[in-house]
């Protein structure tokens, strides 16, 4: 669970900064569309930044699955 958090929260962060910086950069946006620049913003960075973190949940996520596979096969014999 905590490779889930650290992404979770990496992506927060990398959004929340992304947002600071457009509300204190003089650019007269509206807050929707600040938020969705952050978000698309945030969205690419974490593609190319957080490359290690998503590969570590997606083998958490795979571990997981194939554990309950088995758990369930082994119950049916």
């Amino acid at each position: 669970m905590l490779p889930v958090l650290r992404l979770l929260g990496l992506r927060l962060m990398y959004f929340l900064l992304v947002f600071g910086v457009l509300t204190v950069a003089p650019l007269g946006l509206d807050l929707m569309i600040r938020v969705l620049i952050a978000f698309a913003v945030s969205m690419v960075l974490s593609v190319f930044l957080l490359r290690r973190e998503r590969q570590e949940v997606a083998e958490r996520v795979v571990t997981t699955v194939d554990a309950r596979r088995e758990r369930r096969g082994q119950g049916k014999g």
